[in-house]
């Protein structure tokens, strides 16, 4: 998976917050806040080639079996593709 370019994220208490930057402000209105575990997925998104390792990544920082999670990472993943912010 890969991050598009033109965000930055910032963590602030329990949530996180992906900002547009450079160029990227003239195309995004928009803040977009994740809780910890969805800001834990986008974190991670570049160092999974696909929602099955990238679900392996959370159940193990989680404690929990991917097979738990994965439903949950997938629908994070598509939220975050619809908004362009993973690719």
């Amino acid at each position: 998976m890969k991050k598009a370019d033109g965000y930055v994220i910032k963590k602030l208490e329990d949530e996180y917050v992906i900002l547009p930057y450079g160029k990227r402000t003239e195309e995004v209105n928009e803040v977009i806040t994740l809780s910890e575990t969805a800001g834990f997925i986008y974190e991670k998104a570049d160092q999974a080639e696909n929602i099955a390792q990238l679900a392996q990544l959370v159940g193990k920082e989680y404690g929990v079996e991917a097979s738990v999670v994965y439903e949950d990472v997938a629908e994070v993943v598509k939220t975050l593709q619809e908004k362009g912010i993973l690719l």
